[in-house]
């Protein structure tokens, strides 16, 4: 029996992702040194700095400072919603949003006797200026082309959005006031378009406090309102905020933009991504002569009003995105949050959890507490990691960034999502002329006083290096911790033992 005991353990050690961690035997290297200069920066003297780096292969860990801290990881959260939703669903799956009407047609007077809906599959990517297949409005050709194919010339109803795919919760609960009206805190909805964004477009004068001028918006949302106290400012950058709750259509906007700019951009979250979609359909409709009786509309507008019974549609069309490995790319590249959050919802509706954030984030802790990982401290209050409550430690990262390597079919498209360091995404401007240079594949995070970074690198000897580093609460600039941590990948890029 003991023997059979000793087998079992054995065969568990030696599994993948599950083997031990060894400490390194030769410390003194320079990664150890260069983490002792850190952990001693003044500037981290009330900080939470956490650091952990292990050799995929052998098992053996490079260097290690507070591994199970539990700290915020900024946008590294990415890595463990796309993860998961690559594990849920594969590289080739899409999202579908669907062309539908209700009623009949009567062909002697070219009428539709009934409503046309759009029903959104929870596709993030509807619109996006981030593909080629959905940059600016070919979805909205299409539907046009598919409605006139009816032979019709007029409806009797109107353009209903049907979202219901998410529930109407499209902001997760942890969200700040400051962030939601902003374009990086544009949540999840069931029918999400054109990146869930408009733009406001501003001139400003020529002398510090000077007002500033809005000169127009796009897309155009109809009864969207601004009460403008932005001023001109001698700055070189966008010093704004919007505030506004989804599905309010009243916008405050404070802060600076620099002096004498014509066009400047300013970017917000739509206030109802579904009810616009219905808009610019009906509008694409009138301009091919097709009349509509009733005012565009959603599901969630109709439903308040009392007016949600359903009747079955007949499908005219239906859109496809992008593969889901092409919008994971893009979702940790460049590290957007609404196509994070989007996989977040869509991975609870696979694990049978209710479609909104917070049920969707325990059933994803939930799936990786089945699949090995120790979750003790694991917090998650959103897929993008805006939220300043979430909590994951750098041992959890690794477990993850190994995991994926060892144990999952689709660690290929997983590795290629991530910046390449001194070439793409977010690590574009950073290693260059080093030896980590087109070497490291990492995800960054960026919050409020957090940094972060999680990824690969294969060192000068060959040794194939997961890591996780993450520091909160330090009083220094970002500019001046994402430093310190740059060194620290360097060190790993040249580690020779």
């Amino acid at each position: 029996m003991k023997k059979i005991i000793l087998i079992l353990c054995l065969v568990f050690v030696g599994s993948s992702s599950f083997a031990v961690i060894r400490p390194l035997k030769k410390r003194n290297h320079k990664v150890n040194k260069l983490l002792k200069q850190i952990v001693a920066f003044p500037d981290f003297k009330t900080a939470g700095f956490a650091f952990y780096a292990v050799d995929i292969n052998s098992g053996e860990a490079i260097a290690a400072v507070n591994q199970d801290m539990a700290l915020k990881p900024a946008s590294t959260q990415k890595l463990l919603t796309t993860a998961t939703i690559l594990e849920l669903l594969g590289p080739d799956y899409q999202f579908e949003t669907a062309l539908e009407y209700t009623g009949e047609i009567d062909t002697i007077n070219n009428l539709l006797q009934g409503d046309i809906i759009i029903k959104g599959g929870g596709d993030p990517s509807l619109g996006s200026k981030y593909f080629d297949s959905t940059y600016k409005r070919q979805f909205l050709i299409d539907w046009t082309h598919a409605v006139k194919a009816l032979g019709i010339d007029s409806i009797s109803g109107r353009i209903i959005s049907d979202a219901r795919i998410f529930t109407w919760d499209i902001v997760p609960p942890g969200w700040s006031w400051q962030n939601m009206g902003n374009y990086f805190g544009a949540g999840a909805c069931g029918l999400s378009i054109y990146d869930n964004y408009y733009t406001i477009f501003f001139n400003s004068g020529s002398l510090p406090g000077n007002e500033v001028k809005i000169v127009s918006s796009l897309p155009q949302i109809p009864g969207l309102i601004f009460d403008n106290a932005v001023t001109s400012d001698s700055i070189s950058y966008d010093n704004t905020n919007i505030f506004g709750a989804p599905y309010s259509y009243s916008r405050d906007i404070r802060g600076q933009i620099p002096l004498n700019k014509n066009d400047f951009k300013v970017k917000g979250s739509m206030p109802d991504p579904a009810l616009i979609a219905a808009q610019h359909l009906d509008s694409m409709l009138a301009e091919i002569n097709i009349g509509i009786q009733m005012p565009a509309t959603t599901k969630r507008l109709l439903q308040k009003e009392g007016l949600s019974g359903e009747i079955s549609g007949k499908t005219i069309y239906t859109t496809r995105s992008p593969m889901l490995t092409d919008i994971i790319a893009q979702t940790n590249t460049h590290s957007i949050n609404l196509f994070a959050e989007h996989f977040l919802i869509q991975s609870g509706i696979k694990l049978g959890a209710a479609p909104e954030p917070v049920s969707s984030a325990d059933s994803v802790l939930s799936f990786w507490t089945r699949n090995g990982m120790d979750t003790q401290g694991l917090s998650l209050h959103d897929g993008s990691g805006l939220s300043h409550y979430n909590a994951i430690t750098p041992g959890q990262m690794v477990y993850l960034l190994k995991y994926m390597k060892l144990n999952s079919k689709y660690f290929d498209e997983f590795y290629n999502s991530m910046s390449i360091a001194g070439k793409t995404g977010t690590l574009e401007n950073m290693f260059r002329g080093s030896i980590a240079e087109g070497k490291l594949r990492a995800k960054s995070g960026t919050i409020s006083r957090a940094k972060a970074y999680a990824g690969y690198v294969t060192s000068v000897s060959g040794r194939e290096i997961v890591f996780s580093m993450v520091v909160n609460n330090f009083s220094c600039k970002s500019s001046e911790a994402r430093a310190k941590l740059e060194q620290l990948m360097i060190a790993l890029a040249e580690f020779n033992k």
